[in-house]
């Protein structure tokens, strides 16, 4: 069946709150790392963490936009 325009709205919210503790689990991993290792490795993980926050927070912007 469709789904109701509730369901959306809750569905939506539900998906934006997993986003926020994504970002938020991700940060926190970012801040015990440090922003800048002393190697490679940790500086490659760093950027992959940053890439990961951002991609996130786009997603969290494309679903508020889409529920206005």
């Amino acid at each position: 069946m469709y789904a109701t325009l509730e369901s959306q709205l809750c569905s939506g919210k539900d998906r934006a709150m997993e986003l926020l503790e994504e970002i938020a689990s991700l940060e926190r991993r970012l801040h015990l790392m440090g922003m800048d290792g002393d190697c490679a490795y940790e500086r490659a993980i760093s950027k992959l963490y940053q890439r990961m926050v951002e991609e996130r927070k786009q997603q969290l912007a494309d679903l508020q936009s889409s529920t206005r």
